[in-house]
């Protein structure tokens, strides 16, 4: 679980602009949220944010940001999208903050040895 303060974000985004987005963001995800208007892109990149750093804790290990690729599946729902498999992941925002919550679901005790 991860929470993002979306002032934050928008700070970041006046002083960095897009050099901050391309740091952190695939081209979707940047196409995705600025496809709104302000405040809700703000927003989605703060939740966007929220759920990179939220995998990040539920995977236990550093990997670059932008192999982590936050999508929306043919229902809308929100995914992470990782080395090619999605994780879930719920995603909430307010014009204040923005809160991600993911799932890695682990292999059930003895099932890497089963063939």
């Amino acid at each position: 679980m991860d929470v993002v303060e979306v002032e934050r974000i928008r700070e970041i985004i006046t002083r960095r602009g897009e050099r901050f987005l391309r740091r952190i963001f695939t081209e979707r995800e940047i196409a995705y949220a600025l496809s709104a208007r302000s405040p809700l892109r703000e927003e989605r990149v703060a939740a966007r944010f929220a759920a990179k750093e939220a995998f990040l804790k539920a995977l236990g290990h550093p990997v670059p940001l932008k192999e982590i690729e936050i999508v929306n599946d043919e229902n809308g729902r929100p995914r992470v999208l990782f080395r090619g498999r999605p994780y879930p992941l719920s995603l909430s925002h307010t014009r204040g903050i923005a809160v991600a919550v993911v799932l890695i679901p682990r292999p059930a005790p003895g099932a890497a040895r089963q063939a």
